[in-house]
């Protein structure tokens, strides 16, 4: 009996023990555990900043390649209108040096012919400007289109090709 008691003892003790290394055990699992979630939550936050960092970067480039398509495409087109304000001119120096040659002219053949010059500077000015008006008018709509502002050509140009101030 008494060996059975010893036994019953030792089986107890050994229980004891048992369940202490199991509660032990348990606990060392649930703290790795907490530590796994810790670096996983970790690991979710670092690759969140870096997506958003990588969102701001592609945003922040197409952005830039927008402005930067705009401005290519807007200088492009101030560069035409400049041809043809430059034509413009080029015709209203001639208007103005046939016209001053119509007036001091005395002979009627020679002033037939100044007017008729006169008549296809007259027509061709007016077709340099017609154009430049469409063309002007189908350039804003595109640069607006692209994601720019109105496109606005410099005032000297503006007035030569009689453009209007906004569309």
């Amino acid at each position: 009996m008494l060996m059975s008691a010893l036994q019953t003892a030792a089986k107890m003790r050994n229980t004891a023990a048992e369940v202490e290394h199991g509660r032990i055990k348990l606990q060392r699992l649930r703290l790795e555990q907490m530590h796994e979630a810790e670096v996983l939550e970790t690991e979710l936050d670092h690759k969140r900043k870096m997506f958003g960092m990588k969102a701001d970067l592609v945003r922040d480039l197409i952005s830039a390649l927008i402005e930067q398509r705009v401005d290519a495409v807007r200088q492009s087109f101030e560069q035409v209108l400049t041809i043809y304000a430059d034509q413009c001119k080029h015709y209203l120096s001639q208007q103005e040096r046939y016209s001053d040659a119509e007036i001091k002219t005395t002979d009627p053949l020679e002033r037939a012919n100044l007017r008729a010059r006169l008549t296809e500077i007259d027509l061709n000015l007016g077709n340099i400007r017609t154009d430049a008006a469409a063309l002007y008018r189908q350039m804003t709509k595109v640069i607006v289109l692209i994601g720019g502002g109105i496109f606005m050509l410099p005032a000297q140009n503006r007035e030569t090709l009689l453009l209007p101030s906004s569309i």
